[in-house]
This record gives C-alpha cells, structure tokens and sequence, in this order.
C-alpha cells in the first residue's frame, strides 16, 4: 500500500505541492480539524475543498472496503472475523501504525490506523485512497461524535460511508433500544450527509446481532457499491 501512495503522488506532483502549501498554512495556524479550519480560515477551507474535489481517485483493482476509527474500536478484530484468519493485529490501545491492507476472497479490507483529529487526512494522498475505495466503513463505540470531523470531511468531499456501532454486546439489554435511537439522533443533530448504512454489532460475537448478517450480505452484494454516491 505505501508503494502505491507513493506511485499516486509522483504521478501528480504539481497537486502534491498545492496541497503541501496548503497544509503547511494550515499547520502554521495550528488547525486541527476540518471543523476549526471552517471557522478560523474559510479561504483554506475552501482551497482544501476545491483541492479534494479535483483529486483523482486511485486506481484500486477489484472490491476494497476500508475501516476507520478511533483507537480500540475494534477495527482489526472486525477484519479477522470477515476474513476467517487471524491476520490482522489486535490488542489493547493502537495495534496499527500504518495502512494495512488484507486480501479476501473477491475483495481487500484495509485496516486504517486510528485517528483523533482529521488533520492528517488533509493530504492528497488520503483523499486519492477515500475516493478510490468501493465502501468506508467508519466504526464507533458509544457517540457518533467520535468521528464527526472525519464524517463532516468526507462529507464536503462528497463521498459515502457506513457507520458500525461495535462492541453493540457492551450495553445492557434494556438499554439498547434507547441506545439505537440515541446514535440515529445524532446523525440528524450533526447533519450527517453521506450516511448509507448503520450496523449495531459486536466483532468479537458476530451471530449475536442480525446486522452482522444484514453487513455481510450487503459488502458481498456488488450491485451496493458505492465510490462517491
């Protein structure tokens, strides 16, 4: 996967030096967030948007899902279930320090290193990958406020995505009702654009939820892809 990155930006090096320029301003104001960058500088918000719209996906052969999420959300356990191997790392605290990609049946899962502010997705070669995918697949445990600045940048880029409540087996029966309508509040309260899908399920115990099923069937149906509608 690092070799194909570096593929991508050698192929667009005058893209690469705008975004560059771009995200050194960005640093020098010492932004964070898509969502800081709004507020505080506007312009560069709009530069980065009209940079990501132009971006060229990458050329990914045949099906490619991809997991992101905090630290700890279950991101590689996921992946060895889906693919019936112990294959990817798993632990407690961050296990994957860089993308990983695992190849299955018809189709690769890549496993994305945990992020807690969205600063470093702002490069030409995340925006090339997010585009590239055939589904992003975005895992949360208790708020959809975990990754409401990654959500809100793929969303001004225009792209899809599907959000996995993992770890669904955590919260008490009579509270996961109450729990469900919580998460689907705060899609509409956040103003969620690119929401396709939102599984309740625990990685670790797949049959115990039918959405693990509902999941499943959905990423082996090729007619459900989606890049960036």
């Amino acid at each position: 996967m690092v070799a194909k990155l570096e593929e991508y930006r050698q192929q667009n090096e005058r893209l690469m030096e705008q975004y560059t320029a771009l995200i050194k301003r960005i640093e020098e104001q010492e932004i964070s967030s898509f969502e800081d960058l709004v507020k505080y500088d506007e312009k560069a918000a709009q530069a980065l948007i009209k940079l990501a719209t132009g971006t060229p996906a990458m050329q990914m052969t045949g099906r490619n899902f991809g997991f992101f999420g905090v630290t700890s959300t279950g991101k590689s356990t996921m992946i060895n279930k889906l693919l019936g191997q112990e294959l990817a790392a798993t632990g407690v605290g961050e296990t994957t320090k860089e993308i990983r990609a695992y190849n299955g049946f018809n189709y690769t899962l890549y496993d994305i290193p945990g992020r807690n502010d969205d600063v470093s997705y702002f490069s030409m070669q995340y925006v090339a990958f997010w585009k590239g995918l055939t589904r992003r697949l975005v895992l949360i445990h208790h708020t959809v406020k975990e990754m409401t600045k990654v959500f809100h940048l793929l969303d001004v880029i225009g792209l899809h995505y599907d959000i996995i409540i993992n770890k669904f087996d955590r919260v008490e029966l009579e509270e996961r009702e109450p729990f469900k309508q919580q998460i689907h509040d705060e899609i509409k309260e956040c103003k969620l654009k690119g929401v396709d899908n939102v599984w309740f399920l625990s990685s670790r115990n797949p049959p115990q939820f039918p959405d693990w099923i509902e999941m499943v069937k959905f990423l082996t149906d090729p007619s459900k892809d989606s890049k960036s509608h």
